[in-house]
C-alpha cells in the first residue's frame, strides 16, 4: 500500500528552514568554527504555501500483489474472493429389481349354444392366475411406471373333442392384466395386439397354440383388484398379481356339439425373471455427500489484517453450484465454519434445505446455482438462480479466518415424482466459492498503516523553541465512501514510537465520507506537531500513520453498501499550508 504521496504533505518544515539558512551564508572568508552558529527562524506565524496534491486514487493506496484474497475487478471494484477446494463427485445408485415366480397351469371349460347354423362353442374366464414377487430396494418409495425386460410364454392345448368338431377357432382373445405393457409378440398363429389384449383368428385346433410376448414395462397406475403391482415397505417387497383371461368362439355342427360341451382348454404360462430397469415414482437414493470442500484463505492484505479490523461487509455471497444428472431433485443441509489458527473463530452458520434441481433429461446434468447472501434485496441474482438470505453471513469472515469449512449432508426429494434408472451410478458434483464486494456494513472498520521515515539526517540539527509547533492545514476532498480517522505518531531513529511527552501529533478531525461514492465531500484538516521535551526533534526520524476507514461516525449518517473502487474513489489534499508558530532553532556549530 502506498500513501506517501498524501502523507508527505505533513513533513516538518525544519528541512525547508535549514535550506533557507544555508542559502544566506556563502562568504568563504568566514570561519564557522570560530563563531556560534546557532540560529532561530520563524516567529509568531511563518506560513509556507505548498500547493495541492495530485488525485490520489485508491489504486495508488491499496496496492495488491496479485496473490491477495482481495482482487480488483475489471471495473475497478474491490472484491474479497476465495474458491473452495475441488470436491469429489458422489454417485447415487439404486439396484435393479428382479421379480420372479413359477410356471402356472390353468383350464377353461368349453360351452355350446345353438346358433343360426349349427352350434356356437364359447369359452370365457381366467385361464391363469399368477403371483410374482421380488425384493424392493429401500430407496424406492413409490412407483407409477416401471420399465422392464422379460418374456411371457403361453401355451394353449385344445381338447381332442374340439379338434374333432372344428378344425379352427374363429376368434380367440387373450387378455393380460391392464398394467402390462407388451412389445413384440411371436405366435404360432397370426396375432394382433391391442394394448394388453392379444387377438387371434382362425386358430388351428390340431396343434398347440404358442405365444411369446415381450414385456416392456408396467403401468402401475392401471392396477386394480386382483391385477395389481404393490409395494410392501415393511417387508421391502414388490408384489405382482394378475389373471390371464381367455375368450374363445368357434362353430360346430349338431352331430359334434354334444361331445364338445364341458371339454377343457388347458394352458401353461411362465414369465421367468422380470427385471425392472427404470421407473417413474418417488425415490430416496442415498447421496453420500458430507463435505463441500475447504477454503484456504491466503494473501490477506494489510488493511484487513489488524486486531482492530472489524470485517462487517454489506453483502458477502457464497455461491454453491451443484451439478446433478439425476431426474430426481433434492436438498442439501450444510454448516459453514471459520477457523483461525486451527480453532473455530466464531459461531458456525447453519444452512437448511438448499435446493438441488432435478435433471430435465435423465443423465444430462443440470446445474443449480445457489447464492447465499446477507441482503437478498441488494443482490442482482442471475436468471434461474436460487437466492437464500442469511443475516449474519458476514460473521464468517470476521475476523478474517485462515480456513472456512463447508460440511454438508444431502438427500433426495422423495416427495416429488421423478425418473430413475436402476443399476446406474449417477453423478452429483458440488463446488462453492466465497465472494464479498468490499462494501461496508454499519459496523465495518478497516485499518491502513504506513510509515514515513529517514528524516533524521535532515533535521537532527534543529529544535523547536518553547511553546513552538508546526501546523499543517489543508482541505481534503474525499470521494471514498468511508469516514477516515487519521492517527499520527512520531518514531525515533531506532524505529520506536516516541511518547507524546517528547513529540505530540494532533489531528483536528475525521475526514468525512462521500455518501454515494460519486460525489466528493470536503473536510478542513489541521495536523499539529509539538515538541514536548528539549532535544526530542533531534531524535525524530519519521511518522507512522494509522487510518481507520469506517462506515459510521458520531453525528453523521452511516455510509453502507458502496463497493470500494480502485479508480473512481480518490482523495485530494487542496491548498496545503505549513505554518511555524514560534521558532525553529538550527545548531550549525
Amino acid at each position: 500500500m502506498n500513501y506517501n504521496r498524501f502523507m508527505k504533505i505533513l513533513l516538518p518544515c525544519a528541512a525547508v528552514a535549514g535550506a533557507v539558512a544555508l542559502a544566506g551564508c556563502t562568504d568563504n572568508d568566514y570561519d564557522f568554527n570560530q563563531i556560534d552558529a546557532t540560529m532561530g527562524f520563524g516567529g509568531d506565524g511563518l506560513t509556507l504555501p505548498v500547493n495541492s496534491t495530485d488525485t490520489i486514487k485508491l489504486a495508488d493506496v491499496l496496492e495488491l500483489d496479485g496473490n491477495d484474497c482481495v482482487v480488483e475487478e475489471p471495473n475497478g471494484d474491490y472484491v474479497f474472493r476465495q474458491t473452495g477446494d475441488p470436491v469429489e463427485p458422489v454417485n447415487p445408485e439404486i439396484d435393479k429389481i428382479t421379480v420372479s415366480g413359477s410356471s402356472e397351469e390353468g383350464v377353461v371349460e368349453l360351452h355350446i349354444a345353438p346358433a343360426p347354423t349349427g352350434y356356437e362353442v364359447t369359452a370365457s374366464g381366467a385361464a391363469q392366475t399368477f403371483s410374482y414377487s421380488g425384493d424392493k430396494p429401500e430407496e424406492v418409495k413409490s412407483l407409477s411406471y416401471a420399465g422392464a425386460t422379460g418374456v411371457m410364454n403361453l401355451t394353449v392345448k385344445f381338447p381332442a373333442e374340439l379338434s374333432s368338431a372344428a378344425s379352427a377357432i374363429d376368434e380367440m382373445a387373450i387378455t393380460l392384466p391392464a398394467y402390462m405393457q407388451i412389445g413384440g409378440v411371436t405366435s404360432s398363429t397370426s396375432c394382433t395386439k391391442d394394448g394388453s389384449r392379444l387377438v387371434l383368428a382362425n386358430v388351428p385346433t390340431s396343434r398347440d397354440l404358442t405365444i411369446s410376448a415381450e414385456l416392456t414395462g408396467f403401468d402401475v397406475t392401471a392396477s386394480s383388484g386382483g391385477n395389481s403391482i404393490t409395494l410392501d415397505d415393511a417387508a421391502y417387497k414388490i408384489n405382482m398379481t394378475g389373471t390371464v383371461d381367455v375368450d374363445v368362439k368357434a362353430h360346430v355342427d349338431g352331430t359334434a356339439a354334444a361331445t364338445v360341451e364341458g371339454a377343457r382348454i388347458n394352458s401353461t404360462m411362465s414369465m421367468g425373471q422380470i427385471v425392472i430397469n427404470n421407473a417413474r415414482g418417488k425415490f430416496a437414493p442415498e447421496i453420500e455427500l458430507n463435505d463441500l470442500g475447504n477454503v484456504e484463505i491466503t494473501g490477506v492484505p494489510d488493511f484487513l489484517d489488524d486486531d482492530e479490523v472489524y470485517v462487517d461487509l454489506y453483502n458477502p455471497i457464497i455461491k454453491l453450484s451443484v451439478s446433478n444428472d439425476m431426474a430426481v431433485g433434492g436438498f442439501i443441509d450444510g454448516t459453514i465454519t471459520p477457523y483461525k489458527n486451527g480453532v473455530k473463530s466464531n459461531d458456525a452458520i447453519e444452512l437448511k434445505n438448499i435446493p438441488v434441481n432435478a435433471s430435465a433429461t435423465d443423465g444430462v446434468a443440470a446445474t443449480t446455482d445457489v447464492y447465499i447472501c446477507r441482503n437478498k434485496a441488494a443482490f442482482d441474482a442471475p436468471a434461474g438462480a436460487v437466492v437464500m438470505e442469511v443475516a449474519n453471513l458476514s460473521n464468517v469472515i470476521n475476523p478474517i479466518p485462515d480456513e472456512i469449512t463447508f460440511t454438508a449432508s444431502a438427500r433426495a426429494n422423495s416427495d416429488v415424482e421423478g425418473y430413475f434408472e436402476f443399476g446406474k451410478p449417477y453423478n452429483v458434483q458440488p463446488a462453492y466459492s466465497f465472494e464479498a464486494p468490499i462494501a461496508f456494513g454499519e459496523d465495518a472498520n478497516i485499518v491502513y498503516k504506513d510509515t514515513i521515515d529517514g528524516w533524521n539526517e535532515d533535521i537532527n540539527d534543529f529544535d523547536l523553541s518553547e511553546d513552538a509547533h508546526i501546523e499543517f492545514a489543508t482541505t481534503i476532498e474525499n470521494r471514498v465512501p468511508a469516514y477516515l480517522d487519521l492517527k499520527v505518531t512520531a518514531i525515533d531513529v531506532d524505529g520506536n514510537e516516541m511518547p507524546e511527552s517528547d513529540i505530540k501529533v494532533d489531528v483536528s478531525t475525521t475526514i468525512l465520507a462521500s455518501g454515494n461514492g460519486e460525489t466528493s465531500v470536503e473536510t478542513p484538516l489541521t495536523v499539529k506537531v509539538t515538541e514536548g521535551a528539549d532535544g526530542a526533534l533531534k531524535r525524530l526520524d519519521g511518522l507512522t500513520f494509522r487510518i481507520e476507514a469506517k462506515a459510521k461516525e458520531d453525528g453523521q449518517n452511516p455510509v453502507t453498501g458502496q463497493t470500494l473502487n480502485a479508480r473512481k474513489h480518490f482523495l485530494i489534499a487542496r491548498d496545503i499550508t505549513v505554518k511555524l508558530v514560534g521558532k525553529i532553532i538550527g545548531d550549525f556549530n
